[in-house]
């Protein structure tokens, strides 16, 4: 896969609102008072590829961090996790996911 340039990831922050692109990252603070379930709607929703996504738990809520693993680059997989992170924030967090991805062949 392919890593998107700048113009590329910057088209794709367009369409995902509170996500920023940080040190071959993209990055978001979701605020949440449950992390560990949260974090396990999350990990249903990246399915696959949760091991794009990093998510540390802070005072303020989760900060997720999405990229390619083993790399500091962001590929059009990273920006489709990111928009389902962002789906099932804006669908309730914890109490509501999105359907899980469908194979990629």
């Amino acid at each position: 896969m392919d890593a998107l340039t700048r113009d590329e990831i910057d088209t794709a922050l367009s369409a995902l609102g509170n996500w920023e692109y940080q040190a071959g990252v993209l990055a978001r603070l979701a605020r949440t008072d449950d992390p560990e379930g949260l974090g396990r709607a999350f990990d249903q929703a990246a399915g696959k590829d949760r091991d794009h996504v990093d998510a540390v738990d802070t005072p303020n809520g989760l900060v997720l961090r999405v990229r390619t693993p083993g790399t500091d680059t962001v590929t059009a997989v990273d920006v489709e996790v990111a928009a389902r992170l962002e789906q099932v924030i804006e669908l309730g967090g914890a109490d509501s996911v999105p359907p899980a991805p469908r194979e990629r062949g």
